[in-house]
C-alpha cells in the first residue's frame, strides 16, 4: 500500500550513527512506523484538528516526505479552500507529489479544481501524474473536462495512463456523463488483451455504471468475457451483458449460472442481469438457483422474484420458500409473495407467526421489513418496532417497513377505507409513528423518519409545532449521530423553511502517539471465524488514527463474538454489534483517506456524510471497485484467508480477533 512517505525513511529514523546493528536491532527498525517524526505527528494532528491553512505551509517545505504529507492531509479533508496552493505543486519537481496534489485536488469534488488540472502542463507529465489529473478531473471537471478526457488518446502500451483513462470515464459516468465515444474507448481497452487485465477490468466496470443500452457491443462482451482470467473482470462484464437485451447474451448467462463451477460473484452479477430480460425467459434458471448451496447465490435469485415477480406466481413463490434451507432466501420469498399476492391475508398471518417463531435478530427484522407489502400489518409492525424491539435491529427495519407503507400508491385508498369503517384517519396515525421514531433516541431510526418527513411535509399538518424536532437535534451524540443531525436538520427546513444551528465539529482529541508509535507497520491481526482464519496486515502509516483506535478495540475484545451483519457483491461489513451504534465504544474520527485502490481484500471503515470514520464499522472488500477510491479510511488488507472471507454470510459470528504473535 501506498504510504506518506518512503519506507526508508523510517528505517533510517532508527539506524544507529555507527552502524553496527544486530539482527534483532534491524528487524525491528524494519518493523518501526514513520511517526517518531515530530513533524509528520504534527501535520497529522492538524489534519485533525481540519486546520487547512496550518497544513498548506508545509507545502513549501525543503524535504519532500514532509510536503507528501501535508497534501495527502488536505486531500483527506477534501476542503476546497485548498485548491489554489494545491494547484502550485502540480509542477513539484518531486513527481510523486505532484500525483499526489492531483489526487488532493480531486478530492474536493470542486468545480473550481477543473481549471487549475487542465492548465498543469499535462502532456509534460509523467503517466502516473497524467493519470492521477484524469482521474480528479472524472471526480470535478465539467463537459469541458469530459471531452478532454473523452478524445485523449491513450496509447495501451501505458497500462497507467489507460487505468487512468478507465477511471476517469468511470467516475464521469457515476455522473451522469458519458457519450458512444467513451463507450467506444471503454470497449478498445477492456478487450485489448495486451493490456494487463486490472485495466480492463476498469474499463468493463464503466459498462455497470452507465444506464444505457450496449446491445451494439454484444460480441465485444462476449468476446471479452471468454479472454478475462480475473474474476473481477468477468464480474463487471457479466453486469453489462445484461444491458444487451439480446438473445447472444442471455445465452452466454445462462450458461453461467448453469456451470457450477462458475465463481458466486459472477453469478449473482448474472442473476441481477437477468432482471433486464423477459421474466417467463429467466425463472426456469432463477428456480433451480433458489436451491443453490451458495446461499448468496440463493438469496440473490430470491431477490430477482422480488424485483421483478407477477401477481399471478404469488402462490409459487409462497411455495419455494418451503423447500429452501437459508433464512435469507426464505424471508425474501415470503416477501415477494406478499409483493405480489391479491389476497394478503394469510401470507401475512405465516410472516408474523415466522417473527414470533425465529430466534435469529436478522431474520426477525427481514420478516418485519417484509411486512411493508401489506399496509393492513402497520399496527403489528409498529407494535414491534416500538414495544417488543428486542435489538435496534429490529425497530431500524421496522420504521423502514413504516414509511414503505406510507408512501405506497395503495396508502390513499386504504386509508380512506379505514376512515369509512372506522372513523380513524391513517395519515395522523403515521404522523404520529414518525414522531415518535424521532424521539426515540436510534439514531438510525431517527434518521429514517427525519428523511421521511423531508419528503412529506404534509404529515406535519397534524402537529401543533416542530419542537419535538429540534428536542432530537440537542439529543444528537455528536460527533457520532452527526449524520442524523444533518438529516433532521433538512427535515426542519423541508417543514418551516427555516436553517436550525449547523453542527461544528469539536476539536479532535490529540492523538495517542506514545500508542501509536508502538504500532508496527504491517502490524498482523488474525480474525477467527467457523469458516476459517482471516489475516489482516494493517497499515498504521497510512491512517495511524484509524488503525490504533482498531487495535485498542482489539485488545479489548470488543469484536469478539460479534456478527458480520451486511453482505453485499462489494464487501462483507462487520459493525461490532448488532446495533449501528454502540454507546460505549464508537468513536468518530477524522477520516485518513488516501490514494490507495480498493482491491479484493481492502480493509476499511465506513465513512459518515461529515467525512468521519467509525472505528467500530469496518469492511473487507470482495471485490475490487475503481469508484471507491478516496472514500474510505483504509486501515489494512487482507494477506491470508479470503477464502473465508467469500464464505462468511450474515450472522455468521466472529470467535476473536487477535493480535498475531
Amino acid at each position: 500500500m501506498k504510504v506518506l512517505i518512503w519506507y526508508a525513511l523510517a528505517i533510517s529514523i532508527l539506524t544507529c550513527t555507527y552502524g553496527c546493528h544486530s539482527q534483532k536491532e534491524e528487524a525491528a527498525a524494519g518493523d518501526a512506523n514513520i511517526y517518531n517524526d515530530p513533524t509528520l505527528c504534527k501535520i497529522c494532528e492538524l489534519r485533525c484538528a481540519g486546520s487547512t491553512a496550518e497544513i498548506a505551509k508545509y507545502f513549501t517545505s525543503e524535504y519532500p516526505q514532509y510536503r507528501k504529507a501535508a497534501v495527502s492531509a488536505v486531500g483527506s479533508m477534501r476542503d476546497s479552500m485548498a485548491i489554489v496552493p494545491l494547484a502550485t505543486l502540480l509542477n513539484d519537481n518531486d513527481i510523486d507529489l505532484r500525483e499526489e496534489a492531483a489526487f488532493a485536488l480531486g478530492q474536493t469534488r470542486h468545480p473550481a479544481a477543473e481549471r487549475y488540472l487542465l492548465d498543469a502542463n499535462f502532456e509534460s507529465q509523467p503517466s502516473n501524474v497524467k493519470a492521477a489529473i484524469l482521474v480528479a478531473l472524472g471526480k470535478c471537471g465539467s463537459h469541458k473536462a469530459f471531452e478532454m478526457v473523452r478524445d485523449y488518446d491513450v496509447p495501451h502500451s501505458d497500462v497507467t495512463l489507460v487505468s487512468g483513462k478507465a477511471r476517469s470515464i468511470c467516475w464521469f459516468a457515476k455522473r451522469g456523463m458519458y457519450s458512444v465515444a467513451t463507450s467506444q474507448a471503454a470497449i478498445s481497452i477492456m478487450c485489448d488483451t495486451l493490456i494487463h487485465e486490472k485495466a480492463r477490468t476498469i474499463a468493463a466496470e464503466y459498462f455497470g455504471v452507465c444506464n444505457a443500452d450496449f446491445s451494439l457491443y454484444t460480441d465485444e462482451f462476449v468476446s471479452a468475457y471468454r479472454n478475462a482470467k480475473l474474476i473481477p473482470n468477468k464480474v463487471n462484464i457479466v453486469l453489462a451483458l445484461g444491458k444487451c437485451h439480446n438473445a447472444r447474451a442471455f445465452s452466454l448467462l445462462t450458461s453461467i449460472v448453469e456451470d457450477e463451477n462458475s465463481d458466486y460473484r459472477i453469478v449473482m452479477n448474472a442473476i441481477a442481469a437477468f432482471e433486464n430480460y423477459p421474466y417467463d425467459e429467466c425463472m426456469p434458471y432463477i428456480a433451480r438457483l433458489l436451491k443453490s448451496y451458495d446461499e448468496k447465490i440463493a438469496s440473490r435469485a430470491a431477490k430477482y422474484i422480488y424485483n421483478r415477480g407477477i401477481p399471478a406466481d404469488a402462490n409459487k413463490y409462497l411455495d419455494y420458500s418451503r423447500d429452501v434451507a437459508g433464512w435469507q432466501t426464505r424471508t425474501t420469498l415470503v416477501a415477494a409473495a406478499l409483493k405480489y399476492s391479491v389476497n394478503k391475508a394469510n401470507i401475512s398471518q405465516r410472516i408474523k407467526s415466522g417473527f414470533e417463531a425465529s430466534q435469529n435478530i436478522y431474520e426477525k427484522a427481514a420478516l418485519l421489513r417484509a411486512l411493508e407489502n401489506d399496509i393492513a400489518s402497520y399496527a403489528f409492525v409498529e407494535k414491534n418496532t416500538f414495544y417488543n424491539n428486542d435489538n435496534e435491529l429490529i425497530g431500524v427495519e421496522g420504521i423502514k417497513a413504516l414509511v414503505t407503507m406510507y408512501e405506497s400508491e395503495n396508502f390513499a385508498q386504504y386509508a380512506r377505507e379505514v376512515e369509512l369503517t372506522t372513523g380513524d384517519k391513517l395519515a395522523t396515525d403515521f404522523g404520529l409513528i414518525f414522531k415518535k421514531a424521532i424521539l426515540n433516541g436510534n439514531s438510525q431510526m431517527v434518521a429514517v423518519a427525519a428523511e421521511a418527513l423531508s419528503r412529506h411535509s404534509e404529515i406535519t399538518a397534524e402537529y401543533m409545532n416542530t419542537y419535538f424536532i429540534n428536542q432530537a437535534l440537542k439529543q444528537c451524540n455528536l460527533p457520532r449521530d452527526a449524520d442524523t443531525y444533518m438529516t433532521l436538520r433538512n427535515a426542519l427546513f423541508a417543514i418551516t423553511g427555516q436553517e436550525s444551528e449547523p453542527y461544528e465539529a469539536e476539536a479532535a482529541t490529540k492523538p495517542d502517539w506514545e500508542y501509536i508509535k508502538g504500532i508496527k507497520q504491517g502490524e498482523e491481526i488474525v480474525i477467527s471465524t467457523k469458516k476459517g482464519d482471516i489475516t489482516i496486515k494493517t497499515d498504521v502509516n497510512n491512517a495511524p488514527i484509524a488503525v490504533s483506535n482498531f487495535l485498542k478495540l482489539v485488545d479489548e475484545n470488543y469484536f469478539d463474538k460479534s456478527q458480520f451483519n451486511n453482505i453485499t457483491l462489494l464487501y462483507v461489513e462487520n459493525c461490532g454489534s448488532l446495533s449501528s451504534f454502540d454507546i460505549n465504544k464508537t468513536v468518530m474520527i477524522p477520516s485518513e483517506l488516501s490514494q490507495n485502490e480498493f482491491e479484493e481484500g481492502t480493509v476499511a471503515l465506513n465513512t459518515s456524510a461529515l467525512n468521519n470514520s467509525c472505528t467500530t464499522q469496518w469492511f473487507v472488500m470482495l471485490t475490487p471497485d475503481a469508484l471507491s477510491d478516496g472514500g474510505s479510511t483504509v486501515i489494512g488488507i487482507v494477506t491470508d484467508g479470503m477464502d473465508a472471507v467469500h464464505n462468511i454470510n450474515t450472522g455468521d459470528e466472529i470467535i476473536t480477533i487477535k493480535r498475531k504473535k
